[in-house]
């Protein structure tokens, strides 16, 4: 299989991605410094509270980029879902 081949397979199985998903990956920072970069991206405004955090990872480091924030797309799209169902859950 050639490497087009292989792209484009990867393309079709990886999901969509939401057109205002925003995401912040972080490669080399220690933990406090990554704690410190999403208080300043957080702080920037309103319009920046949703936006997702990821470190690079021994695995995610050899994914394609589209991989990766397809990825974090999901992981972030089902802990907004389990978060609003624990806040649903507490008002009952």
């Amino acid at each position: 299989m050639s490497q087009k081949e292989k792209e484009q397979e990867l393309d079709q199985s990886l999901p969509a991605i939401p057109e205002d998903f925003r995401a912040v990956i972080m490669y080399g920072m220690t933990k406090e410094e990554a704690l410190a970069i999403m208080r300043a991206v957080k702080s920037v405004g309103p319009s920046m509270q949703e936006v997702a955090f990821a470190m690079s990872t021994e695995t995610n480091i050899q994914w394609p980029l589209g991989q990766l924030v397809a990825e974090l797309s999901e992981e972030h799209r089902m802990m907004k879902e389990y978060r609003a169902a624990r806040t649903k859950e507490s008002k009952q």
